[in-house]
């Protein structure tokens, strides 16, 4: 569908403040521009330091007109779970007393590898290193200071790929001690940690529930849309080749993540929402749909809990 709420409907922003991951590359860097055209506060977390200030740069240099600002966060390695504490300290020293509107999940990986702490990468990357930099952020953002308050889980379509039950191989998601060669291909691997962004986006407003019922605050995941990004940079030739032709600019993608970030008729009553492209709300597959409401949600966040808890 074409983009149902884009950037002249947007609110201002002045005195927002967001945080961004991966903001420095693909969708990340057009919604932390977009957000900062809109008079917002970024904060961009990201690895390298250098990408993140070229692309802070960037979109300052784009956009000389905006009252926001943007802060580089870097060192955030979700490869390195030791590293995101961190990142949550400094995040806490740039807010100060400010209030925290807006958190975007939307850094990403899509291509085979293993942690520093021996998990499967992806489901590192993806689905254990934003819940656990939710919990450094959770002090931050459950505070009644602004009537904006929303988180953004970013899922994909590609959770249709994930495993039978419920997406995740719940024996040893993180597949532990299993080389790479025995555990199963990309993109099962993939769409599972996908599929736990899902869980994650409906889990975290049930864990906080009453709190999130009292300031208003709306947790959503979201499909982007098929998009030219650097997720695509370990994918082959052919691959390439139909993203270059078929694929949406990943600007498109900004306006999903930006749609959930800010649409105004999301409510509390859409808790774990799948938001999909441009801009509307569907139900994902069909066993997910299902696992929103029968528990298999907070089974999966307790699970990582009990990963990420050492790095608390």
């Amino acid at each position: 569908n074409k983009p149902t709420y884009l950037p002249e409907e947007y609110p201002d922003l002045t005195d927002k403040n967001a945080i961004v991951t991966g903001a420095n590359t693909g969708i990340g860097f057009y919604v932390a521009k977009l957000l900062y055209e809109k008079n917002c506060n970024v904060i961009a977390v990201v690895r390298t330091e250098a990408k993140g200030l070229e692309a802070s740069a960037t979109i300052k240099k784009e956009i000389p007109s905006s009252k926001g600002s943007i802060t580089v966060v870097s060192g955030c390695d979700f490869l390195d779970l030791a590293t995101v504490k961190q990142a949550g300290e400094a995040i806490k020293s740039v807010l100060g007393d400010k209030p925290l509107s807006i958190i975007i999940h939307n850094a990403g990986l899509n291509s085979l590898g293993t942690s520093k702490q021996g998990y499967e990468a992806m489901f590192s990357v993806n689905v254990l290193g934003p819940q656990l930099l939710q919990h450094f952020l959770d002090p931050l953002f459950l505070v009644k200071d602004d009537p904006l308050k929303r988180i953004v889980w970013v899922s994909s379509l590609a959770h249709f790929s994930g495993f039978k039950e419920y997406g995740i191989n719940w024996e040893n998601p993180t597949f532990e001690g299993v080389p790479i060669g025995e555990r199963p291909g990309d993109q099962t691997l993939y769409g599972q940690s996908k599929a736990a962004n899902i869980f994650q986006a409906k889990a975290w407003a049930s864990k906080h529930k009453e709190k999130v019922e009292e300031i208003g605050c709306v947790s959503v995941s979201c499909f982007p849309g098929i998009l030219k990004t650097e997720l695509l940079r370990d994918w082959g030739y052919v691959m390439k080749f139909i993203s270059s032709h078929f694929f949406y600019e990943a600007i498109y993608g900004a306006y999903t993540e930006l749609y959930a970030a800010l649409y105004p008729k999301l409510t509390t009553a859409n808790q774990g929402a799948y938001v999909c492209p441009f801009g509307e709300v569907r139900d994902p597959r069909k066993d997910i749909s299902v696992g929103l409401t029968n528990g298999a949600d907070l089974k999966l966040w307790n699970l990582v809990q009990d990963k990420i808890s050492p790095f608390f």
